[in-house]
C-alpha cells in the first residue's frame, strides 16, 4: 500500500477492523479483524487506527482459517440525524423544501429466528404499540408468553428488533435506539430498514404502523382453497393431506413457520372438516395466568389452531396432557363456585399433585371440576362453544384441534 505507518498503539474492540503495516513497512500490509477487545502495536496508517467494524457476517470470523478468502466486503452506510431536526407534526403542518416525511416503519425479518419471527407476525399485526420507552429502546408488550424458544442472539445495534424469550416480559418486542450487548434472553428477529426515526420521536401510548418483510404466510385455520390462492401468489407449492377438499380447514402445516416455508418453496397442509374442530372461548380477564398456560400448551400462543392429545377419558370428563414443569407455577385463580357445567374447560392448579393437567367437563357437577379435581384444585379457563361432540368416545393418544371463537 502507499500508507505511511505510525507507531500509535491501537485499541481494537471486538469486530473492529484496522490495517497493520507489519514491521513499520507499507510493503507488508494486513487487514486485521478484532475477535476480542485488546491493544497492540499494529503500525496502522497515520490518523487511521480503526477503519470500521463488521456489522453483518460476524459469525464468519470464528470460522476463518489459513487459506480462506473473503470474496466481498460491502460498506454499510449509517445515517445519523440531529434529534433536534426530528419533529412530531399534525396533518396541517406546512412542509418546507427538503423535509422528509416518515409515516410507517419497514422491518426485514431474520431467517435465523423463524419461531420468534412467527410471534412477531402475531403481535405486530395491528402495529407497534409503544408501552415502554427508555433512552435505549421502545417496547411492545401486547402478547405475554410464559417463554419462547431462544434462537439467534447477538449485539443489539440501533434499529435491531428483538423478542424477549424468558422472564417477566417474555414475548415483548423491542426496537433499539442505541446499542445494547448480547443477552441470552433476547432473540434477534430483524432490523429496521426505514423509519427508525419514528421510534426516536415516539411517546408512550403511540401506535407505529409497521410493514414486515417478507409477508406472513398465515395458513392455519384457513380453508384449503384459500391457502392455494395465498401460496400461488408467492410461487409456493401447496401439498394437501388429510381432508383435501376445498372446504377443509388447515390444522397442521409442515414446515411450521413462514420463513421456513419460503426457504423450502413448498408446504404440506393437513385439512380437517370444520365440524371436527373444537371452538372455544377463553376467559383471560378472570384467569390470565391459566389462560396463558393453556395457550402455551396448546400452541394457541403462536398459531390460530391449537392441539391437545388425550390422556384419559370417562363419560364425565376428558383429560389432556399438560406440561408438568410449567403446571407447578399455575396458582389458584377463578376456582369454581356452585357447579361446573358441561363444556367448561379447566386446568389443575398447584394445590394438587397433577398440576398442569387440562380437562373438559362432559357432564354437570357440583363437586368436581373439568380435570376431576375438587374445586380448590381447579382453575376455570373457558368453555366449549361449538362441536363438543368431537370429544365423544375419544381414546388415549387421540389429537383434538382447537380454535378460539365461534364461526
Amino acid at each position: 500500500t502507499d500508507f505511511l505507518p505510525s507507531k500509535e498503539e491501537v485499541e481494537l474492540r471486538k469486530y473492529e477492523i484496522t490495517v497493520s503495516l507489519s514491521g513499520s513497512s507499507n510493503e507488508n500490509s494486513h487487514l486485521v479483524f478484532g475477535k476480542r477487545t485488546h491493544s497492540a502495536l499494529y503500525f496502522p496508517p497515520k490518523g487511521c487506527s480503526v477503519l470500521g467494524r463488521v456489522v453483518y457476517g460476524r459469525h464468519l470470523l470464528d470460522t476463518l482459517k489459513i487459506g480462506d478468502k473473503i470474496i466481498k466486503i460491502t460498506p454499510i452506510l449509517e445515517k445519523k440525524l440531529d434529534p433536534r431536526s426530528l419533529m412530531r407534526v399534525q396533518r396541517d403542518y406546512k412542509l418546507s423544501e427538503g423535509d422528509e416525511i416518515f409515516t410507517k416503519m419497514e422491518i426485514v425479518l431474520d431467517p435465523q429466528s423463524p419461531v420468534c419471527v412467527e410471534h412477531v407476525y402475531n403481535t405486530l399485526s395491528e402495529g407497534f404499540a409503544v408501552e415502554r420507552k427508555t433512552s435505549r429502546f421502545i417496547a411492545h408488550d401486547k402478547i405475554k408468553l410464559i417463554s419462547i424458544k431462544s434462537e439467534g442472539v447477538g449485539v443489539r445495534e440501533r434499529g435491531v428488533i428483538s423478542v424477549r424469550s424468558s422472564g417477566n416480559n417474555a414475548g415483548s418486542v423491542y426496537i433499539y435506539l442505541q446499542k445494547a450487548g448480547i443477552s441470552k434472553d433476547h432473540t434477534i428477529v430483524g432490523h429496521v430498514v426505514r423509519g427508525i426515526e419514528l421510534a426516536d420521536v415516539a411517546l408512550r401510548g403511540d401506535l407505529i404502523d409497521i410493514v414486515l418483510n417478507p409477508d406472513r404466510l398465515d395458513l392455519l385455520g384457513k380453508r384449503q382453497w384459500e391457502v392455494t390462492e395465498v401460496l400461488d401468489r408467492h410461487g409456493i407449492k401447496h401439498i394437501r393431506e388429510g381432508f383435501v377438499g376445498d372446504d377443509g380447514i388447515v390444522v397442521e402445516q409442515y414446515p411450521a413457520t413462514t420463513l421456513e416455508i419460503y426457504k423450502e418453496g413448498q408446504v404440506k397442509c393437513v385439512g380437517l372438516p370444520e365440524d371436527q374442530i373444537l371452538r372455544v372461548r377463553l376467559d383471560e380477564k378472570v384467569a390470565p395466568n391459566s389462560v396463558r398456560y393453556f395457550r402455551r400448551v396448546t400452541g394457541l400462543d403462536l398459531r390460530r389452531v391449537g392441539r391437545l392429545d388425550v390422556f384419559f377419558s370417562t363419560k364425565d370428563v376428558i383429560l389432556f396432557k399438560g406440561d408438568a414443569s410449567l403446571g407447578r407455577s399455575v396458582m389458584p385463580e377463578n376456582t369454581p363456585k356452585g357447579k361446573v357445567s358441561s363444556g367448561e374447560i379447566g386446568v389443575t392448579n398447584s394445590v394438587k399433585k397433577f398440576a398442569g393437567m387440562i380437562g373438559i367437563r362432559l357432564t354437570e357437577s357440583d363437586k368436581f371440576g373439568p380435570t376431576a379435581e375438587s374445586f380448590d384444585g381447579t382453575n376455570l379457563v373457558g368453555i366449549v362453544l361449538e362441536n363438543i361432540g368431537v370429544l365423544t368416545d375419544l381414546r388415549e393418544g387421540k389429537r383434538v384441534y382447537i380454535m378460539e371463537g365461534g364461526k
